[in-house]
């Protein structure tokens, strides 16, 4: 091969590499906000959790997702890791997504909760605590 001359990449990118400031995009300030707060209270519950942001969603776990979180214009929707009946929503606010017939979402789990202030995302992290301690 000639000096100066580049080699030809070989490898195939299979990933793409996605930004949580990508997800941020169309979110409004205060749902921005919103997310920074819950995203501090999710990574103070432990220092091996990982965030990984996905195409549709952001992740955070240990050795499994334990909540995707979905970043919308006005809403933070938030799938929890927790099997069908194993949640203690004393809230009332997790949809259960497997009854009364299954509907497909992009995270994981059988629980999706949709907050828009501050006093719901309380109890959403009170959701998120217990299915962290499921899946720790």
């Amino acid at each position: 091969m000639e000096k100066g001359k580049k080699e030809k990449e070989t490898g195939i990118k299979l990933q793409k590499d996605y930004k949580v400031e990508s997800h941020l995009g169309q979110a409004s300030k205060e749902i921005k906000d919103l997310f920074l707060s819950l995203k501090e209270k999710i990574m103070s519950l432990d220092n091996s959790i990982m965030e990984e942001a996905k195409a549709k969603y952001i992740a955070y776990k240990l050795t499994t997702n334990f909540v995707d979180i979905v970043i919308q214009k006005n809403a933070i929707k938030a799938f929890l890791n927790v099997p069908s009946g194993k949640l203690n929503d004393t809230f009332n606010i997790a949809r259960d997504l497997s009854k009364p017939k299954r509907i497909g979402h992009w995270g994981n789990g059988d629980y999706e909760v949709l907050i828009k202030n501050k006093e719901e995302m309380n109890k959403l992290f009170e959701l998120i605590r217990q299915s962290y301690l499921y899946n720790k």
